[in-house]
């Protein structure tokens, strides 16, 4: 791929055993220093060697690239960068690692984009229900090898980039209207909470934490309470332009899949969903709903999500959270003892059901 001799010579009868003293008489070949040219690589190999180039996030790839560099550092020797003497082999695989991280990265977004989309349509199509179902079915992926329909950390990279992107249109054409208009009109504020949180990585999991005791934290909360305080002032009744609207849906979908991410993919994970899900429910008539459909007439389910519902009435009737005084009680006891009644009174009937014992409930 480089076009360099010396690694042609290398595979030109096959690969060179590495390590070996073999003298190579001449670096030049037949065909002289050809050099890396991005337009012969073909592109069904690209397309083959994506899952692998993007293994790791990149990782695997940066190390195999190191590997050549410090081979073509041998090759060229004192010659250095000088194609004439026999060097120039480094020059052409830092163009080849330039391509090869450029495709990785375009590859990354696109299926990123490419996800997005997919999220996108089901929540104009089918609503929060059809997203949260949509969520539910999808993997969780530290890694980029995924295809499109993985939850990943890139999709909150992409997401995060587009909605900066957004953001700077809506400006755009806020400012616009005003300027036409002659009147004063606040701007949308970009969220500067987001810069709150210092994301680090552990053992391939994402982390995010907060300092309180920062001055630039105290400061960005402060000017927030502040803003919302005023918000009384800031004319609520202008409808929304579709690029309002979208920023909207981006801005909400990247915090649902946040919260996603904190559910494991696992009995226990669509419990504490379903869980939340009826503490946000309505009425009693959509939380048994939510638990008949998410549960169908499987028992061993009910008592499952019924085990969770004991565990959480026995913290939230606790004095653990009092530990931490700045903290309220973390959980509505009343509320969970009432999903709790609602769940027992579902496992009865469907017991009955079971039995086909006349007269049941």
């Amino acid at each position: 791929m480089t076009g360099a001799p010396a690694f042609r010579e290398e595979f030109s009868e096959g690969l060179t055993p590495f390590g070996e003293d073999l003298e190579i008489e001449s670096m030049t070949s037949p065909g002289g220093f050809v050099g890396f040219d991005p337009s012969t690589v073909p592109a069904d190999i690209l397309t083959t060697s994506s899952r692998a180039l993007r293994v790791n996030r990149g990782e695997v790839l940066q190390e195999v690239l190191r590997d050549y560099e410090l081979r073509a550092i041998g090759h060229d020797g004192i010659h250095g960068d000088n194609k004439e003497k026999g060097g120039g082999h480094y020059q052409e695989v830092t163009k080849v690692r330039a391509f090869l991280e450029g495709y990785r990265r375009a590859e990354v977004r696109r299926i990123a984009r490419e996800t997005t989309t997919l999220l996108l349509d089901k929540i104009v199509s089918e609503g929060v229900e059809g997203l949260d179902l949509t969520l539910a079915s999808m993997g969780r992926n530290g890694d980029d090898t995924s295809d499109a329909g993985d939850l990943n950390d890139s999709l909150l990279d992409y997401l995060n980039d587009a909605i900066r992107q957004q953001e700077k249109k809506v400006d755009q054409i806020v400012a616009t209207e005003a300027k036409l208009a002659g009147v004063n009109v606040l701007p949308v504020e970009v969220d500067k909470t987001a810069k709150l949180w210092n994301v680090t990585n552990e053992n391939g999991e994402r982390i995010e934490t907060l300092d309180p005791n920062d001055p630039a934290v105290k400061k960005i909360l402060e000017d927030e309470i502040s803003k919302s305080q005023q918000s009384g002032l800031v004319d609520e009744t202008r409808s929304k332009t579709a690029p309002e609207q979208l920023l909207l849906l981006l801005c909400l979908l990247r915090d649902r899949i946040k919260a996603e991410a904190a559910f494991s993919n696992d009995e226990h994970g669509r419990n504490l969903r379903i869980l939340a899900h009826c503490i946000h429910a309505r009425s009693d008539k959509e939380r048994e709903t939510i638990i008949m459909k998410e549960m169908g007439s499987s028992l061993n389910r009910l008592e499952s999500f019924e085990e969770l519902l004991n565990s959480s009435i026995e913290y939230a009737e606790s004095a653990s959270h009092q530990l931490q005084p700045s903290k309220t009680s973390p959980l509505n006891t009343l509320l969970l003892k009432k999903i709790k009644s609602l769940v027992e009174d579902l496992g009865e009937r469907q017991s009955w059901k079971a039995s086909g014992v006349a007269g049941g409930k």
